[in-house]
């Protein structure tokens, strides 16, 4: 198995594959990887029976399945543990959340603003057409002296 070995990687047996020196599969971030084994030796020569081998289980399953496992004898070594990658998603997640909700507020002022300005125009086209509200024409003709008068 392929792990860091300084600025190289190196292939080692499993049992030499520890957390520190495990290298993460692109797109297995945010599972837990361990390696699993029941432990087994020989009673004469007391040599291995048992391989262990490199598991990766899924972050909401792994309290649950992690309890069944060591009640049924297996010895299990977590080689990377996904809480933090999780987190940081999940924080990222909610800034977008926030951002979409905020284009949502905003986009919703401007249509509010809109319908506002077409309210507007319509009172103004009624209270003109009633003949309530004066048109800039003759608000000119008012305000303008009379040519023939006295000061």
């Amino acid at each position: 198995m392929r792990v860091k070995f300084g600025n190289v990687t190196k292939d080692v047996p499993i049992l030499e594959v520890t957390a520190e020196n495990y290298i993460v599969p692109r797109g297995e971030e945010n599972t837990f990887h361990c390696r699993i084994e029941q432990t087994q030796f020989n009673a004469r020569t007391g040599k291995r029976l048992s391989k262990p081998r490199i598991q990766k289980f899924d972050a909401k399953m792994f309290p649950t399945l992690k309890r069944n496992l060591l009640q049924q004898g297996w010895d299990i070594e977590i080689l990377y543990d996904p809480t933090d990658y999780l987190q940081e998603q999940e924080a990222k997640r909610q800034q977008m959340q926030e951002m979409t909700i905020q284009q949502r507020k905003e986009a919703e002022k401007k249509r509010r603003q809109a319908e506002k300005d077409a309210m507007k125009k319509e009172i103004l086209a009624e209270l003109k057409e009633l003949g309530m509200l004066k048109t800039p024409n003759e608000q000119k003709q008012q305000k303008e002296p009379k040519a023939n008068g006295s000061k």
